[in-house]
Order: structure tokens, then C-alpha cells, then sequence
């Protein structure tokens, strides 16, 4: 009926924009395909299980990793695959590992790229893996969550076989996610039905597939000018936190702050301050720290990035985060790190940081 066909109509064009934007073939036999998802977690567990294939091969993954990842790999192995649990380099990124991994393994082979961590902000490129492997042997899930709001995603020339976004990341709703997957690139549904091109089953959400669609285009409009602004605030919060840490005798260190990073995400370890403490004592002066990733909320263990690179032991025992979005103003930078800096008198006054030595 009318009502039917229209929602038919708005779902598919919210399909074609977002493909559009996303630099996916929208064209041709090889016309690479969008599925909504229920949110980043199921497009990852969907790229990962979805285009493994009936063979099992060696699937490699790395600390950078979302858990919904890491999960799905997990899941691979108790199907017969081989796991491997690729190194960080210097600058955080897990690609050279994987090419090495990709060169050295003659037959199938699955491996994750996360684009921005979650945990440090570090981006990282597919661009190591040859181009010539990719869909044969060699199958590339990039993980593009913490990236789309900051970072021109051209799906078609990305080193990737299948890419996971949810605009909650860039403005849009909850409850909502996608995953590119390139033409030509078989997919096992793990939901089955005939909904969404029959690659995963149930009534799809019209309603957040058009507000999917249309926080894209707004946050591609804005992403130039957005970026270069956060870019300067991050720079700005990471300098007068450093500061005011010196200013009580304590020492800061900001992770990665030589490596490429996305402006949102900030991390910083206090030499001596225990990240949980740290961070409660900074919520009660009214500041939003964490000591990781939203999804990782309640753990106990420091974030497996920070662990895994080279950096000295206290760090990752210390790393606390921040993040910085949109409606973030010059203003709330300064607030912050002036209630920050009374945290700092506090610990210091009271002792509780351990000696400059410790660690």
C-alpha cells in the first residue's frame, strides 16, 4: 500500500545518501551494500563473522580493538580459526603487524583495523595491506566508529573489505549503525530474514536509518571547520592540564601526543595518581573524566592500548580520559582545567600521590 511504499522509498534513499557520502559503488554488478544494524556493535560482529566464510583461516586483531571485536574473533577460534593477537608499533597502530601477518600466512586471512582508538585517539591506516589481496585471501574489517565524525571515509579506496560506523558518533540517533560491506564480498546474515537486501533479519528502524542518513550529511558539511577547532581545543586542554599538573609538583604525560590523533579524544597519565581515584575526585569538582572507553565502563584493568605500547609501567596505571565534542566551547576548557587544578592542590596537599620516583 501507499504508506508501505513510502517508507520503502525513504528507507532506500537514506540507503543511496549514506552509501554516497561514505564513498561506497553505488552502481554496477559490483555495487558495494549498506546494512543498517542495530548499533556499531552488531555492523562489527556482522563484518567479522558475516564475511568469514564456511573455511576457517587466521584472523588477527590487536589492542585497539572495540570488545565487540575482539568478541567475534574470540568467536572465530572456537570455530577453528586461528587467532592472533597482533602488536602495537611505536606509534600505536597495529597495520604493519598485520601486513607482516598477511604476507606470512598463505591461505585465508581476516584482520581488523580500528581507524580512530577509542582508547587513545590514534588513527591508523589500512594502506600497509596490499591492495591486490584484498577480497581473495585477504579479508580487512575496519572498525570506523570513532572516525566518521572527524575523517573523510572514502570506502572505495580504503585497503577494507567491510567498514562499521553508527552516527551516534557524529550527531544522529541511537540504536542505529551501518556496515559497508564491498561488492562482490559474500555475507552470512547472523540474524536471517528478509529484511535489509535478506543479510539481516527484522522490521528495519526507517525512522533512525533517515536520521542515520541525515547526521551524516550534516557532520560532513561541518567536518572541516569542526576539526580544525577541536583540534586547537584538545591542544589547548592538554597544555594548561600538563601546566597545571607542574604547578603542584606533579608530573603529566599526554599518550601518543606525537602521533596522529582524531581531536576528540584526549588521554593523560598523573605520575602518581591513581586513574580511579583521579576520576572520581574530578567528578565531584563537577569534571567528566573516564579512565576508558564508555563500553569498557567498569573495568577495572587500564585500557589495552596504553598497556600494549612502549611507554614506562606507571603510565598505564595512571592514563585518565577525556573527550571533547561539538558543543565544546573555549569556555568549558578553561572551566575544566581550573576545577582540575583544585583537584591537583588537594593531592598534593594531602599527599596522596606517590613520590616522583615511583613507577
Amino acid at each position: 500500500h501507499t504508506a508501505g511504499r513510502r517508507a520503502r522509498a525513504a528507507l532506500e534513499d537514506a540507503r543511496d545518501r549514506s552509501l554516497a557520502l561514505l564513498g561506497g559503488r553505488s552502481a554496477g554488478n559490483s555495487r558495494d551494500r549498506l546494512i543498517f544494524t542495530g548499533g556499531a556493535t552488531e555492523a562489527n560482529r556482522l563484518g567479522m563473522l558475516g564475511t568469514a566464510g564456511p573455511q576457517p583461516g587466521t584472523v588477527g586483531i590487536s589492542p585497539r580493538d572495540h570488545g565487540s571485536v575482539i568478541a567475534a574473533a574470540a568467536d572465530l577460534a572456537a570455530r577453528g580459526w586461528r587467532l592472533q593477537h597482533l602488536p602495537l608499533a611505536a606509534d600505536g597502530t597495529a597495520m604493519a603487524a598485520a601486513a607482516g601477518l598477511a604476507a606470512a600466512e598463505p591461505g585465508r586471512v581476516l584482520v581488523s583495523t580500528t581507524l580512530v582508538c577509542g582508547q587513545t585517539g590514534i588513527r591508523e591506516s589500512p594502506a600497509a595491506l596490499s591492495a591486490d589481496d584484498i577480497g581473495g585471501r585477504l579479508l580487512v574489517h575496519a572498525d570506523a566508529t570513532q572516525a566518521a565524525a572527524w575523517d573523510s571515509l572514502s570506502f572505495g579506496a580504503l585497503t577494507v573489505t567491510s567498514l562499521a560506523l553508527a552516527p551516534h558518533k557524529f550527531g544522529g540517533p541511537r540504536g542505529v549503525g551501518g556496515l559497508l560491506v564491498r561488492g562482490g564480498i559474500g555475507v552470512a546474515p547472523l540474524t536471517p530474514g528478509p529484511q535489509e537486501l535478506g543479510l539481516r533479519g527484522g522490521t528495519e528502524a526507517v525512522a533512525l536509518a533517515v536520521g542515520f542518513a541525515v547526521a551524516l550529511e550534516l557532520a560532513t558539511a561541518a567536518r572541516e571547520a569542526l576539526r580544525q577547532r577541536l583540534t586547537e581545543l584538545r591542544d589547548r586542554f592538554e597544555a594548561l592540564f600538563v601546566a597545571a599538573a607542574r604547578c603542584h609538583g606533579l608530573e603529566a604525560v599526554v599518550v601518543g601526543s606525537d602521533a596522529d590523533r582524531a581531536p576528540s579524544i584526549t588521554t593523560i597519565a598523573v605520575r602518581g595518581c591513581e586513574r580511579q581515584t583521579l576520576v572520581m575526585a574530578c567528578d565531584l569538582a563537577g569534571v567528566s573524566l573516564a579512565t576508558g572507553t564508555a563500553c569498557a565502563s567498569g573495568s577495572s584493568d587500564p585500557a589495552p592500548a596504553i598497556v600494549a605500547l612502549d611507554l614506562p609501567a606507571w603510565v598505564p596505571q595512571a592514563a585518565i580520559r577525556a573527550s571533547l565534542g561539538p558543543s565544546t566551547t573555549p569556555a568549558d576548557v578553561a572551566e575544566a582545567v581550573r576545577r582540575i587544578d583544585g583537584v591537583f592542590r588537594g593531592i598534593a596537599a594531602a599527599g596522596l600521590h606517590a613520590p616522583s620516583d615511583a613507577g
